[in-house]
């Protein structure tokens, strides 16, 4: 029997990724994928499941990787700089959301959250990806909360902020940041936009 070519089953879910966060659910064809993937038709069955499996499996490994590269921004404590001075809560949010635009939004080739991409894309057909979607922001938004909440004990919010409320404010800004560059918004609109997102925080 012919020896079956062995491939890195991680590098595949990645290249699918890469994928279907460039054309989407719809625009990724299986021909494309099984290219891109650099993998034949068998091993993704094998490996992955149809195409839907596989999307649920791609939608999985972005909520690990775009979740822990969240946290990590939104928790950290401090810098390396000439002159180390403590990162305070709302310095972090505004630390993610500089890095959400450069490297999500402004990205030529992908624009927007393709969680975002699929809650409008997918997400209203399927309820099994739509609750994933709504699982994915409500993780982003628990994480928003909580740099809120530090926020708010030390003082940096404006008398009578609701945490919670504030979350939900961000995590739409957020992501109306890739809806409104997809729609042909300039970088100096879409800071615009995080600008006075982000003005209601602080007194």
């Amino acid at each position: 029997m012919p020896r079956v070519k062995e491939f890195d089953p991680e590098e595949a879910l990645d290249r699918a990724l890469d994928m279907f966060w460039r054309r989407g659910y719809e625009g990724a064809s299986l021909r494309d994928l099984l290219e891109h993937m650099e993998i034949s038709r068998q091993s993704l069955y094998d490996t992955f499941g149809d195409k839907r499996s596989l999307f649920l499996k791609v939608l999985a490994r972005y909520e690990a990787l775009a979740v822990e590269g969240m946290l990590d921004t939104l928790t950290r404590t401090g810098w390396s700089r000439p002159i180390e001075r403590p990162l305070t809560a709302l310095v972090a949010i505004r630390g993610f959301f500089e890095l959400f635009l450069a490297e999500v939004v402004l990205d030529r080739e992908r624009g927007s959250c393709l969680m975002a991409n699929t809650a409008i894309e997918v997400g209203p057909a399927d309820p099994e990806i739509q609750a994933v979607v709504r699982a994915y922001f409500g993780r982003v938004e628990e994480a928003l909360h909580a740099a809120l909440e530090r926020a708010h004990e030390a003082g940096e919010l404006r008398p009578g902020s609701e945490p919670r409320a504030l979350a939900r404010h961000l995590v739409n800004t957020l992501y109306g940041l890739g809806i409104m560059s997809r729609a042909g918004a300039g970088r100096a609109a879409l800071r615009q936009m995080i600008d006075v997102g982000l003005s209601v925080l602080a007194s």
